[in-house]
């Protein structure tokens, strides 16, 4: 048998030379049409995506003017975060730590991983209070006007995505009932994000004005509150409430950082956001909240009705259905809106700088609009790069952590 197939291969047909030349220039063709079909693409992303980023790293390493400036290699980097490296390295190290711990303990779900999850929550304890005595002290040898806007940014992420999310999708199940004038309501829960976002802060600034007779003071004049100044209110929300001084700390002495720089800078944090960045963060979700609805309502009319019906004559109630058969198929949804929020809270520019109030500029400043103000006000294009590129990579690296971190819950439905 094995000399018949020799015999076979050794007398087998053999395609014409012609033939082979064409099909390698029919190969050569596809090529070129494919790059010529793509390479528009290509060069869009190219001009206005990546030779941004890497002349804006080239622009970060001088004093640049608007014809270039003196060279100063990582000049800007050390004024902004300080001269010393471990601080940084700590903070890496730390964030690293945590979220390794993180990702062990998401593996370790398992019963058969319980060693791999306790090793997690020992290495997620062990980064995050390193973490916690680390960011201080680099805090304190950097920029302070960056790192009070990375706070506030912070701040912001935290309390407009999370709210955004569960009252869009709140708002989404009540626009998806069958009652009357449903397209009218959702076509008003969109207006405001389509509306112009200078009228609409317009708006926003007369009903959210520092006079007693505005409508926010007038409303917590029938609680018995007495008026806000709202928008020019520089203060923490939780001494505002509840009184004290969850602003104060202790002033690190001279040549090093003691442990009451540590209780200080956390107690920045301890403060809360500022009433105008709240103030603010109405607007956001008052924006914002529409268009989650509509997406969630797409997410929601895609769900077959017939899981629904199944569900039902299983016996499930509608509390059961709703987190067995909705939450679930609307995983692909809520990863996709907790992305882009991220990214768009830590990008965020328009509402902040119209609503902006000299006032409380230090409450209210994200990183963005404090990009913009050494950008055009202090002329000091290096410096901006600089900050941006940090922002960048921050966003980076968020967005990577929520892959990571994220995607693994996400169910799509066939």
């Amino acid at each position: 048998m094995a000399g018949a197939v020799h015999v076979e291969n050794e007398h087998s047909p053999r395609l014409p030379r012609g033939f082979e030349r064409g099909r390698a220039a029919r190969r050569r063709r596809d090529t070129a049409a494919a790059l010529a079909l793509v390479s528009p693409s290509v060069l869009l992303i190219g001009v206005f995506g990546i030779f941004p980023l890497f002349f804006t790293a080239y622009v970060s390493l001088f004093n640049w003017r608007l014809a270039g400036g003196r060279f100063l290699a990582l000049g800007n980097y050390a004024e902004l975060l300080g001269p010393g490296v471990l601080p940084l390295v700590g903070v890496v190290l730390s964030v690293g730590a945590i979220v390794a711990g993180a990702l062990l303990v998401r593996h370790g779900a398992d019963p058969s991983a319980r060693s791999r999850r306790w090793t997690g929550l020992a290495v997620l304890a062990a980064g995050a209070a390193s973490f916690v005595l680390v960011l201080p002290r680099l805090a304190a040898q950097g920029d302070s006007e960056v790192f009070d806007s990375f706070r506030v940014t912070v701040w912001y992420a935290l309390l407009t995505v999370p709210v955004q999310l569960v009252a869009g999708l709140a708002l989404a199940l009540a626009l998806t009932r069958k009652v009357r004038g449903r397209q009218l309501f959702r076509v008003v829960y969109l207006l405001p994000y389509v509306a112009p976002t200078v009228a609409t802060a317009a708006i926003f600034q007369l009903l959210f004005s520092l006079r007693p007779d505005s409508s926010a003071n007038q409303v917590l004049a029938l609680l018995g509150i007495h008026p806000l100044q709202w928008l020019q209110e520089p203060g923490g929300i939780v001494p505002l409430l509840f009184g004290g001084g969850a602003g104060a700390g202790a002033v690190a002495p001279a040549g090093g950082v003691a442990p009451g720089v540590v209780a200080s800078y956390w107690a920045q944090w301890a403060s809360g956001p500022s009433l105008a960045l709240v103030s603010i963060i109405f607007y956001s979700w008052w924006v914002f909240v529409g268009y989650y609805a509509l997406i969630y309502i797409n997410g929601l009319m895609a769900i077959p009705r017939q899981l629904y019906e199944a569900a039902e004559v299983d016996g499930a109630g509608p509390a059961r259905r709703f987190l067995s058969i909705t939450l679930p198929l609307l995983s692909p949804t809520t990863y996709f809106l907790t992305l882009l929020g991220v990214i768009g809270t830590f990008k965020a520019f328009t509402q902040l700088y119209v609503l902006r109030s000299p006032a409380a500029a230090a409450g209210t400043d994200t990183i963005s609009v404090e990009v913009f103000f050494t950008f055009f006000r202090k002329a000091r294009l290096g410096y901006a790069a600089a900050i941006s590129l940090v922002l960048f990579l921050i966003v980076l690296g968020l967005t990577l952590l929520q892959q990571r971190t994220l995607e693994r819950g996400v169910t799509y439905g066939e």
